[in-house]
């Protein structure tokens, strides 16, 4: 409710543009290798900064609306996020591994990374935090709903790629090459104040500059209510924010 309108629920209004699940992932088998077309074609929502919050893929996997996800934090090892697949109540509720792949630099980037840092901004980066993707670089998790479960729990199956990466960086070695993918079909913007992130994800920052830059912009924004929405962005109205994160903040949706 507000102002006195009864507002439409944020998994509610996700569902309306829901998808079928992509051929490739329904089809998957394990033991199956990563391809990196068949993952890039798909809608792909990406969260940079991400630790360990799984709420994108509660809003937008039990909407049916994507299937797979890109997760990129350089804060949480690999062993711990696995810690938190396999812990019943931590991880992804109804849902069980299908496949695991590792994945190197090679993978992710087949045909090459152009850095699109000016000299200027390289200069202003601590050295320790220079946006390069390095080795051990993360996996792809692909999960299969619960045989007891229906369509009405979720998507009978997803795909997150986790990396132990910088966020920033990664959205241009991902999404702003050449040949690269499409952009990303939704980004989850949350600034953590002291996360540890050398620079914001919001308004006036390097991801935003990076995404504009390589005109290379995604059709929604899930933005936490500490963090300014990119220029050109309004919120969807009539729709109620939702709330998620280690804290618990209020999500809206942009577009």
């Amino acid at each position: 409710m507000e102002n006195g309108v009864s507002l439409m629920e944020l998994q509610e209004y996700l569902y309306l543009h829901r998808e079928r699940i992509p051929n490739w992932l329904d089809r998957y088998k394990p033991n199956d290798p990563f391809s990196y077309e068949n993952f890039f074609s798909s809608r792909i929502v990406y969260y940079p900064g991400s630790g360990t919050d799984g709420h994108p893929v509660r809003l937008f996997g039990s909407s049916h609306c994507a299937h797979c996800f890109v997760f990129a934090d350089y804060g949480v090892a690999q062993d711990d996020i696995q810690a938190q697949l396999a812990h019943p109540n931590h991880g992804f509720l109804g849902y069980h591994t299908l496949a695991r792949l590792q994945l190197e630099k090679g993978d992710l980037t087949p045909n090459g990374w152009t850095d699109h840092l000016t000299r200027q901004e390289r200069q202003l980066l601590r050295p320790q935090f220079a946006p390069v993707l390095q080795a051990p670089l993360g996996f792809l998790e692909i999960l299969e709903r619960d045989p007891s479960l229906g369509d009405d729990h979720g998507a009978s199956r997803l795909a997150i790629l986790f990396l132990d990466a910088d966020g920033i960086a990664t959205y241009a070695a991902l999404f702003c090459q050449d040949k690269s993918a499409s952009p990303p079909w939704a980004v989850l913007l949350q600034d953590h104040g002291f996360g540890g992130n050398y620079n914001s994800f919001g308004q006036g920052d390097l991801l935003e500059e990076f995404a504009c830059r390589c005109a290379i912009l995604p059709m929604w924004l899930l933005v936490a209510e500490n963090t300014r929405r990119w220029d050109g962005f309004e919120r969807v109205v009539d729709v109620e924010g939702d709330k998620g994160g280690e804290h618990n903040m209020l999500r809206s949706l942009y577009v």
